[in-house]
């Protein structure tokens, strides 16, 4: 933690980063492992989260509320599927192993690549809606959205998700 409290300056916005690293590490692993499947990415796309939290800590009032998690959740969620993309241009599979993997993602995998291909505030509300759970009156706070907003996003993701998801499976 000492490597992110040196780029913070004052006294006060290090302890709202210890309130914070406290209270959302183990989710940031978690949602980090979820997308990632591997402990070693999840602890690097949690400490890519983390340092850009020590750098935007002024733009967290409350360290501790739900709309911080979200927050959270979605700086963690963008670094994982970062990593992912990075996976998918340079793959870790070593030449002997390549012979008996699937080339088609299937089942979840393949709804969850179909994700990755959506825009990013399209890919937040369908994650905080399925995978957190929220409301859709809950969203539009966390993203700085009205209702209507949410919901015609969370419409237009499901189209989009859908389409993509139908195209992929034509292949």
């Amino acid at each position: 933690m000492l490597i992110y409290l040196a780029s913070i300056g004052t006294e006060s916005e290090k302890s709202k980063f210890v309130q914070l690293y406290e209270a959302y590490q183990g989710l940031m692993f978690h949602t980090a492992f979820r997308l990632l499947r591997q402990p070693e990415d999840a602890e690097d796309a949690v400490h890519e989260a983390f340092l850009y939290l020590a750098k935007n800590i002024s733009k967290i009032s409350e360290p501790v509320s739900q709309k911080t998690k979200a927050y959270v959740v979605l700086i963690v969620e963008s670094r994982a599927i970062d990593q992912l993309r990075r996976r998918q241009r340079r793959p870790t599979v070593p030449l002997e192993d390549w012979q008996g993997i699937e080339t088609q993602p299937q089942g979840d995998d393949h709804l969850a690549d179909c994700m990755l291909r959506l825009p990013a505030a399209e890919r937040q509300v369908l994650w905080l809606k399925y995978y957190h759970g929220y409301e859709l009156r809950e969203i539009g706070p966390m993203l700085g959205l009205s209702y209507d907003a949410v919901a015609r996003l969370h419409r237009k993701a499901k189209e989009h998700l859908q389409a993509i998801y139908e195209r992929e499976d034509a292949q």
